[in-house]
């Protein structure tokens, strides 16, 4: 007995080894001979048949999903359309196809659950001609729709993506997830558990321009929990974070080069540097900034770390990023599956500005206080605010006590994160006197007033 434990003692590592990915290949410099390009980019509609189109042709697959209605990164939706910033020339590599509702889209192709961004009005797949999923391109954050996304950033996301197809090693790394199988009916975004329940609500967009949204397959995919009881705002509403939640600044058009690192975040502690470029982590290879977002986002909130392999210099460097409690937490109320969404109560009034500045000095607000005039609609009279008596002019200062300064969007997820249907709500507001008085009410559920 003693022996054979000295012997496994002796070949353990080298078994590891044998089993281990060889990343430092996987990583390195391309072997691979691109092709020439087409002579034009042209975008199709159909994913099959495009999908067919590329295993005969041996290119990878591009589909851009854009929801047409919503204005949210439309100057980016031009920018690929149109081939700036270097895109035209990259993206005649690829078989392309434009998709522009969500209904439409096949989940054993597209799971996005864990890998899109569905409050994001644009969204980029990019696939091997069997399926499997290379590299997601998007982003955001409550700044800005660009402060993630650039023509320059996706330009470069899809020429490593080459580098990678083409490369003679890659099916024996097999390093790019299982293929979909694509036999039998397509399940799509209207198939899944929640669509039932949640389209009761009253989804005036299906009704108006048969489009489903993409934040709304947000919705829809919580809404079997919202109906179960078990969702949990706290716990069920922290998406996709950023790389500043594990400590890292992303250049933005680069896509994978640290340009800092927070001090006392938890990547310095793991001893990542300035400099340092991102290569994997949690086992895919990472080809942009959306990459380490997707693995980050099907990390779990209760994991202890992630792993990283970094490129500083000419070593590969391998590092685990510890995680502590509340690591995903970031900014919500841009998201509109939350401000405008299927969770929490409605506010009792149908939107809430935020008063003009010679309003607020009139009732002596402070400013960084909460000065928000009700909007009611075209039916005041039906809303449970109106009601309890409040009116149009009068300035609410103050929700259950609490007084941030929020308007909008930012009030509207503040609120729903805080309150249910049936919830007591004491709203403090003044009237443009400036004489102050309380008007309280029950926080009415959602799709109705």
């Amino acid at each position: 007995m003693q022996l054979l434990l000295q012997l496994l003692a002796v070949f353990a590592p080298l078994v590891v080894q044998v089993d281990a990915k060889p990343w430092p290949e996987i990583l390195g410099p391309s072997r691979a001979a691109l092709p020439s390009p087409a002579k034009e980019v042209k975008w199709r509609s159909d994913v099959r048949a495009a999908l067919a189109e590329a295993k005969a042709s041996d290119r990878p697959l591009l589909v851009t999903l854009r929801c047409l209605p919503c204005k949210q990164c439309a100057g980016f939706d031009a920018a690929v359309l149109e081939g700036d910033g270097g895109l035209e020339d990259v993206l005649a590599q690829f078989v392309t196809v434009r998709i522009t509702s969500a209904s439409d889209l096949d989940l054993r192709l597209f799971p996005v659950e864990g890998w899109q961004d569905l409050d994001l009005s644009w969204w980029g797949w990019i696939l091997s001609p069997e399926g499997r999923i290379y590299s997601i391109f998007g982003g955001k954050d409550h700044v800005a729709d660009t402060t993630r996304i650039s023509p320059e950033a996706f330009a470069n996301t899809l020429r490593r993506v080459l580098e990678h197809h083409y490369d003679p090693r890659r099916d024996a790394w097999d390093v790019d997830g299982a293929a979909p199988v694509l036999e039998g009916k397509a399940p799509t975004p209207l198939s899944l558990p929640g669509f039932a329940s949640w389209e009761k609500r009253g989804a005036q967009s299906l009704k108006k321009d048969g489009c489903l949204h993409c934040h709304q397959v947000n919705e829809v995919l919580r809404q079997p929990a919202l109906d179960a009881g078990t969702f949990d705002k706290r716990r069920d509403l922290q998406p996709w974070p950023l790389p500043e939640n594990i400590g890292l600044v992303v250049d933005r058009d680069d896509g994978l080069r640290v340009t800092k690192v927070l001090a006392g975040g938890a990547a310095e502690k793991a001893g990542v540097r300035a400099g340092d470029r991102l290569a994997a982590a949690g086992e895919r290879k990472l080809f942009g900034q959306a990459d380490l977002r997707g693995v980050l986002h099907r990390t779990p909130a209760d994991a202890s770390a992630v792993d990283l392999k970094l490129w500083r210099g000419t070593e590969l460097v391998s590092v685990a990023v510890a995680l502590a409690p509340g690591w995903r937490a970031t900014e919500l109320a841009w998201r509109k599956s939350i401000a405008d969404g299927n969770i929490g109560a409605l506010p009792g009034f149908a939107w809430p500005m935020a008063a003009k500045p010679e309003l607020r000095r009139k009732l002596a607000i402070p400013a960084g206080k909460m000065a928000v005039t009700p909007w009611f609609g075209k039916e005041p009279k039906d809303w449970p605010a109106w009601k309890a008596g409040l009116r149009e002019d009068d300035v609410i200062v103050a929700v259950g006590g609490e007084s941030p300064d929020l308007a909008v969007r930012d009030f509207m997820a503040w609120f729903r994160l805080r309150y249910e249907p049936g919830d007591a709500i004491v709203l403090r507001v003044r009237d443009g006197r400036g004489r102050e008085r309380e008007v309280r009410y029950a926080a009415p559920a959602l799709g109705k007033p």
